[in-house]
């Protein structure tokens, strides 16, 4: 019996800091009243603080996996500094480019993202929040929330991505909207590497040992497998074989020669290193061949065995 076996490697992943926006600004037009005197323009007056990126660190703190199916969000916050009379507000967010698609970019690849209020358990489609609210006299500060959350299943290449939020803020006093300021806040995730395989035609299927029963052994018997790999980032398959290439005899050092090809190409691991035998860096499917190269007739009699194990990690 010739018993295979997959190893995946753990990854590990460091997240930068978030940088700080430092977008300055600029309070709601204020008019100049002689003194004693206060104009109905400068009775309340708004402005959005400085607001850091967000972050978006997925539900195992490792960034987005594309291979997850479980969702998370991020919560997100705009401070509305105030000074004099109480007024109302609306603090609108939405994507850079106006409602619709909002999308986060590493170089030529996308990752759509969604903005919704805070504390919705559904994803809406304009991807557009307001926010209203007010501020009473004597009050400095008030925050609007959102969230931020990444569909599962999107399946892109490792990196940083970055997208961008416009805010606005509104003086709504009198049922109106009257525009103070606008500010962007930039959306950030890093993609994890990530590398699954399998035995068989799906990555997915967490088929981590196979066994290549040939019965009788006879020169030129041809056996085959199949294994895939579901990869966003440039990895390496390694194969370590326990008899150097040999099915080996259960109780004597005697062996029996076999042929290991894959995917058409001739491989010849050595006992106890390990060989690279590809490197790729999509996901892919393969086949291992295997061919008895030894005539077998006069071969002493028992049960002959190799164990290979396919290494396939991440570089």
């Amino acid at each position: 019996m010739l018993p295979a076996r997959i190893w995946l490697a753990a990854l590990a992943l460091i997240f930068a800091d978030a940088a700080w926006a430092q977008d300055d600004m600029s309070l709601s037009p204020v008019s100049m009243a002689a003194p004693g005197a206060q104009s109905a323009a400068d009775s309340c007056q708004l402005r959005l603080a400085p607001t850091p990126a967000i972050w978006y660190r997925g539900a195992r703190s490792r960034g987005y996996e594309g291979n997850s199916d479980r969702f998370h969000t991020e919560l997100g916050a705009v401070a509305i500094e105030h000074r004099g009379e109480s007024c109302t507000y609306i603090v609108r967010i939405e994507p850079d480019t106006g409602a619709g698609q909002a999308v986060l970019r590493s170089g030529s690849n996308t990752l759509n993202f969604q903005i919704d209020p805070a504390g919705r358990d559904t994803v809406q489609s304009v991807n557009v929040v307001e926010v209203p609210g007010s501020i009473p006299r004597g009050q400095p500060q008030r925050q609007a929330n959102f969230q931020i959350s990444i569909p599962p299943g999107q399946h892109v290449p490792a990196g940083q991505y970055t997208g961008r939020l416009m805010v606005s803020l509104f003086d709504s006093r009198d049922g109106g909207q009257e525009l103070v300021t606008r500010q962007t806040v930039d959306v950030v995730t890093q993609v994890a590497p990530s590398v699954v395989a399998s035995f068989g035609s799906d990555a997915q299927a967490g088929i981590k040992s196979m066994d290549v029963g040939f019965g009788t052994l006879m020169k030129g018997q041809e056996k085959s497998l199949e294994f895939s790999v579901a990869a966003n980032t440039p990895y390496s398959i390694d194969l370590l074989s326990e008899n150097a290439g040999q099915l080996r005899h259960e109780f004597t050092s005697n062996g029996i020669a076999y042929d290991l090809r894959i995917d058409g190409q001739l491989v010849q691991p050595a006992a106890g290193t390990e060989t690279t035998i590809l490197q790729g860096s999509t996901s892919s499917q393969h086949s291992l061949d295997f061919m008895i190269r030894t005539d077998t007739a006069l071969a002493l009699a028992g049960k002959y065995s190799d164990r290979l194990t396919l290494i396939i990690a991440a570089d």
